[in-house]
């Protein structure tokens, strides 16, 4: 990754603080801000500096905010009352303060909680009082309006006019600050990616996250496909790392592979709605993350990847089997193990898995679904060909994977799931043997930001025999330690805004694992993305009004995916064009494309790891390989941005996501001598002016006639370094 001075050279100091407080901010876990419940009033201040807000968590319990007493009172309690007058007088009783009856202290700005006795609730009082009982004298008091207890807020109907998936509630109700209530939920249960859903602002996107649904224990998966709800009530709980209702703004149902709407209501504020208090329980500045204990030791167990990777099972009956995949992985990064494509060998192609994860920002939420495997490319969901989930494959088949405890302990995942032996789904499934030994698949790799697997970074490198039948094998136990994070590659970033830069040569190449397209974009790739004049994904720099040429070659084998990526121009930060629906496509503009021709690929020899290197360049020299089907047929794109285009487009792939990156456009007319390193990129940039590398369209590597093949290692490369000098403090 680029040094903090690569990427904010030039900025002042002041800019510089808001920026890393932006970060900061962007990154913190969600925190709730304290809720008391419904506020009542406040205290009146007759004497010894009393001062504070009452609130009522729930007939039962109240607060004291902001309250202050000076403690000099010789005999003074919170005491309430019921006198018919309405105001404080020595005809009350003295109520529990922070669990004591004692004589108050000293407060300062401070909560205290206030419980009222178990055979009273706060509709048999009338007033609250700061009250010394030696001289009856009142210090503060708060009269009670009427009906001060906190009640459920009901929201009214959920749903569209014209119901999407038959989605509609009669009532939704907010029970507390926590908990959400659908009353006679209708649902047609053919939703692929169906969640009870919440987030920040009035109108559902993918940003948001999935909430517990207490009629499935408490789960946070999706809801299960082909079944229908009809006139069911079910209560919905906020994740406590997510905060509470007032961290939402809308609640409803989402589809997340799709990130379709099915329907939706707008949520006030806590203020307004004046509910209790969830559960009672005294409210919590900073909300925890919510962690598991760990699952329970299964039966047996076999080394996948040494200190690494782990598989574990047990038979739970005749029908189902019990497997905890437990890796040395972040979250976000998905195991994958199931049942090979082959009866002889391991195989990818034609497996049968489960990929299994935790949610990337919270470090919670564990998924485990069905995945088919059907070709070497990421999933096309058009035509449900790929590493797709079974219920996106064609033929469809269902989920029938239960997610159940996980662990996120010492750097070590570990997430359990149970599946029946024969699902019956002849479509995608595989019956699981437990006799006799049968080959088994593995991988260990990114989620992308759609939710679905993105291609490998680990997977086997020999046959993986199991016997589901065989007892008494362990494992040794992990030691101890975080997963390694990688810092991004820097990338050049090829400024095709200075003088005789107007070609520019697009290949296909490897994604370059933790240090490649995933670290420079902060994205999960599928395993291969586009390389310009030999470089992975740099960032363009191009002017308006200038022509540019791309001479393509992406492959044009439309009937093979893995072999046919198709580049074009837009200003969709994912790519992937033919994948979405038309929803998807509203806004997205395509300014040039798309175009293919021939496939020429940088391929891996396999002899090293990109995470090996600690330079891209040292990576494609010591490990890659040039290999064309044909390198003179190539496609031809031609483009002149003009005053119409935006400052950010992209280059990508037609066909798949999360291929390409940025070009950024600046005026004909702009300087941009004083630009500064990363001016055009994410952190993992920096400046290369034409003929920096030795190898613009001009001149080329050369491709030798055998094999089509050019040697990473024959290319030579120099690098210009621009040192800037951040502005300190005066």
């Amino acid at each position: 990754m680029a040094t903090f001075q690569d990427n904010y050279c030039g900025l002042t100091w002041m800019t510089t603080i808001l920026v890393v407080v932006g970060i900061v901010l962007q990154n913190s876990i969600v925190t709730a801000a304290p809720y008391y419940g419904k506020r009542i009033g406040t205290l009146s201040s007759y004497a010894h500096r009393v001062a504070g807000d009452v609130y009522a968590a729930s007939d039962k319990r109240l607060y004291l905010t902001g309250f202050t007493y000076d403690g000099r009172g010789p005999d003074a309690f919170v005491w309430m009352g019921n006198t018919p007058t309405g105001a404080a007088s020595s005809q009350g009783q003295i109520i529990s303060a922070d669990g004591s009856s004692d004589i108050l202290g000293s407060y300062s700005n401070a909560v205290v909680q206030v419980d009222l006795p178990d055979s009273t609730t706060l509709a048999d009082y009338k007033w609250i009082s700061i009250w010394c009982r030696r001289f009856a004298a009142n210090f503060g008091e708060l009269v009670f309006p009427t009906d001060p207890a906190p009640v459920p807020k009901s929201l009214g109907t959920l749903g569209f006019p014209s119901p999407v998936h038959g989605v509609r509630a009669d009532d939704v109700i907010i029970l507390n600050n926590r908990q959400i209530k659908l009353v006679n939920l209708d649902y047609d249960g053919n939703g692929p990616d169906a969640y009870y859903w919440a987030g920040s602002g009035g109108t559902p996107t993918s940003s948001g996250f999935a909430l517990a649904d207490e009629s499935r224990g408490g789960s946070l998966t999706k809801l299960p496909r082909g079944t229908a709800l009809t006139d069911v009530t079910v209560t919905l709980t906020v994740p406590a790392n997510r905060g509470d209702i007032g961290s939402i703004g809308y609640v409803g149902l989402w589809c997340v592979a799709f990130s379709q709407n099915f329907g939706h209501v707008v949520i006030p504020s806590l203020s307004e709605l004046g509910v209790p208090v969830y559960d009672d329980s005294p409210p919590v500045t900073n909300a925890p993350v919510v962690t598991q204990a760990p699952p329970q030791a299964n039966e047996n167990c076999q080394v996948l990847i040494d200190d690494t990777y782990q598989v574990r099972w047990s038979l739970t009956d005749t029908s189902a089997i019990q497997i905890s995949l437990s890796a040395r992985i972040n979250p976000g990064t998905y195991m994958a193990f199931g049942l090979s494509g082959s009866d002889t060998r391991t195989l990818m192609i034609g497996s049968d898995v489960t990929v299994a994860w935790l949610d990337a920002e919270t470090g919670a939420m564990p998924k485990a679904v069905d995945y088919h495997l059907s070709a070497y490319q990421q999933c096309v969901t058009s035509s449900g060909s790929g590493a797709c989930t079974d219920e996106l494959s064609q033929p469809s088949g269902s989920n029938d994977v239960t997610v159940g405890d996980y662990s996120n302990n010492n750097g070590i995942i570990t997430i359990s799931y149970t599946k029946p032996l024969d699902t019956g789904d002849t479509n995608t499934d595989k019956v699981i043997p437990i006799n006799d030994d049968v080959y088994v698949a593995w991988s260990i790799g990114p989620i992308n930001p759609s939710g679905l697997a993105a291609k490998h970074r680990q997977q086997p490198t020999s046959d993986v025999p199991i016997n589901f039948g065989q007892t008494g094998v362990t494992c040794p136990a992990f030691t101890t330690g975080q997963t390694e994070k990688l810092e991004p590659w820097v990338i050049p970033t090829i400024r095709g805004d200075m003088t005789g830069k107007t070609e520019f040569r697009v290949d296909i190449g490897q994604a370059g694992g933790q240090q490649g397209y995933e670290g420079i974009t902060g994205k999960p790739g599928w395993g291969i993305a586009w390389y310009v004049d030999d470089y992975i994904i740099p960032v363009l720099t191009l002017r308006r009004g200038v022509t540019y040429t791309f001479i393509v070659q992406g492959g044009n084998e439309a009937n093979i995916q893995a072999r046919y990526h198709p580049f074009y121009i837009t200003n969709d930060a994912e790519g992937g064009y033919i994948q979405k629906t038309a929803q998807e496509t509203q806004g997205v503009e395509i300014y040039a494309g798309p175009v293919n021709g021939s496939l020429c690929e940088w391929r891996s020899t396999g002899a090293y790891n990109a995470d090996d290197f600690d330079t891209f360049v040292k990576y494609r020299d010591a490990e890659l390989e040039r290999v064309c089907d044909d390198p003179f047929k190539t496609a031809t794109l031609t483009w002149t941005p003009d005053e119409n285009t935006p400052n950010r487009v992209y280059y990508q792939c037609y066909t798949h996501k999360f291929l390409g990156w940025k070009i950024d456009i600046i005026d004909n007319d702009a300087d941009t001598s004083t630009m500064k390193p990363g001016d055009g990129g994410k952190g993992g940039t920096s400046t290369m002016k034409p003929g920096d590398d030795g190898k613009g369209s001009t001149n080329m590597p050369k491709t030798t006639a055998a094999g089509w093949v050019t040697q990473g290692s024959k290319l030579s490369i120099i690098t210009m370094v621009i040192i800037c000098m951040m502005i300190f403090w005066k």
